[in-house]
């Protein structure tokens, strides 16, 4: 089973995902798969530190095994290492991937699955688990399907197929019109994860009233696309852990997605290739944006992978190079019309007078822009938006949720591209610097419920504060006043120590 005991913490890609959630023997059950182990054990070892893998690698041509070593004439493992004290370190970041069986004993040893996944990928040639079709095989895969003419798909589709999926996501939950609504599985999971809720002002039965955005919603909208698409794969994964053949699917899952990441973008391949379970998977991710899918016939297909799906597994920040270039191309391409086009760009510049210069002509855009901004100052052209970042605005924003760390993410990675060619700061320091002002403004006052004890004597009143200070429970006190406050809490243990001093002192 797939469910293991580790517990389920926040992660930012696939393989953080592995290494935070899955247990040992899930992880071990994915290396030994006869066909995508070896990708499985490709990609982890990618993520190893170097001299991680240079340890690996040596294992791996020393027969899978090798002494620990550290005594005067016998070489091991710590000869490999200028550093010996970063040994343990490395064993035990192996031992969490289940790369080597034990890090106790006078002999490192890789796993066998690790070991026979990770030999049979240096001796193959494969570049993904799957082949990708060329154009004459598009065609007699057509042909032979009988279906729908297939239709050559460029990586200007796959991108605007992305940014459709989730431009319908954000202007659904926004509530703004966008002519079509989520997939069905998007909306139910949209609620699931709070991000959504029924209305209560709704008059109606609780089952049709419409759903409107949550403070948690809007924090996910500030969010990269990155962030988004795996926030709602994270979630499939967990409800694959409700089904009674959990551990099978969760399997089969992580196998395709790694599978994916080692895909290429614009290149089509069969459905046929894939596992029953894997063609599911395919249907549903295709909701996600990861994939495009071109019926030809109710049984064949043909997918291709988007780059979002290979961020995936990826570092998300080897990526950010590309979106930036994207962004320009996107930008340059809609300010050579004459007129204003539907595109999805959004480059923004934040003048040192707060003023926020946004070149878009989405709706979508203005919206969450109004999220932080003042939407009463808003001033438009063709394909230009002007808004004002005020204090009132910002406070709205805290309000719902939002955090200044995510207004000044959302704006320096949505900046204009030209501003990343200089060294001019992508947010002026005087507009970050209130922004973090303004939200410290919330945390100037702290509410503590406390119990006042009076003293009416010097001694005890030294007594009783002393003790206090011992347990930890002294939130304020003045000697001239003669009292003291603790908090709540911890009210009756101090109040039953001056009764006890008070006593003990009458007695004597």
């Amino acid at each position: 089973m797939m469910d293991g005991s580790k517990k389920k913490r926040s992660t930012s890609g696939v393989l953080d995902y592995l290494r935070k959630t899955l247990p040992r023997s899930s992880l071990l059950e994915l290396y030994s798969d006869e066909a995508r182990g070896r990708f499985v054990c490709r990609s982890i070892l990618q993520q190893l530190s170097d001299v991680g893998q240079q340890i690996v690698m040596r294992l791996t041509s020393c027969g899978g095994s090798f002494p620990l070593g550290g005594q005067p004439g016998k070489p091991g493992i710590k000869d490999w290492v200028n550093e010996p004290h970063r040994i343990p370190q490395l064993l035990k970041e192996l031992k969490n991937w289940a790369i080597i069986q034990s890090d106790e004993t006078s002999d490192i040893s890789l796993t066998d699955e690790f070991n026979l996944g990770l030999q049979t990928s240096i001796r193959s040639l494969d570049t993904s688990p799957w082949t990708a079709l060329s154009h004459k095989a598009m065609m007699a895969l057509s042909k032979e399907a009988g279906g729908s003419k297939y239709k050559p798909v460029s990586l200007s589709d796959l991108d605007h197929h992305t940014r459709n999926q989730w431009d319908t996501v954000l202007y659904y939950m926004v509530g703004t019109e966008n002519g079509r609504d989520p997939p069905t599985a998007v909306v139910r999971f949209l609620e699931e994860t709070g991000l959504m809720q029924p209305d209560s002002e709704f008059k109606g039965s609780r089952d049709k009233a419409p759903l409107v955005i949550t403070s948690k919603g809007y924090e996910f909208m500030l969010l990269s696309t990155h962030q988004q698409v795996w926030h709602f794969v994270v979630q499939y994964l967990h409800a694959l852990e409700g089904h009674k053949k959990s551990g099978q699917l969760l399997t089969e899952a992580m196998l395709f997605l790694i599978s994916l990441s080692y895909a290429k973008v614009g290149e089509g391949y069969s459905s046929s290739s894939l596992t029953k379970r894997g063609r599911t998977f395919m249907r549903d991710f295709s909701l996600f944006g990861l994939l495009y899918e071109q019926k030809l016939n109710e049984k064949i297909s043909i997918f291709y992978p988007t780059q979002i799906a290979l961020q995936l597994v990826q570092d998300s920040s080897s990526g950010s190079s590309n979106s930036w270039s994207s962004s320009t191309k996107a930008l340059d391409g809609a300010l050579a019309h004459p007129k204003p086009q539907n595109s999805s760009h959004l480059a923004i510049i934040v003048q040192t007078n707060f003023q926020l210069c946004a070149y878009t002509t989405s709706e979508l855009h203005k919206s969450m822009l109004g999220l932080f901004c003042d939407v009463q100052s808003i001033r438009r052209l063709p394909n230009v938006i002007f808004m004002i970042i005020t204090r009132d605005s910002v406070k709205s924003a805290f309000a719902l949720g939002v955090t200044a760390e995510q207004i000044l993410r959302f704006l320096e990675k949505h900046a204009h591209p030209k501003l990343r060619a200089g060294s001019i700061s992508l947010i002026p320091q005087n507009v970050e610097d209130q922004i973090w002002l303004w939200d410290r403004e919330r945390l100037r006052l702290q509410w503590t419920e406390v119990w006042k004890i009076d003293c009416f004597e010097s001694p005890m009143f030294d007594a009783v504060k002393e003790y206090a200070l011992e347990i930890g429970a002294h939130s304020w006190s003045s000697k001239a006043k003669g009292v003291i406050y603790v908090p709540f809490s911890k009210a009756e243990q101090v109040n039953t120590f001056a009764t006890q001093w008070r006593a003990k002192t009458v007695s004597n």
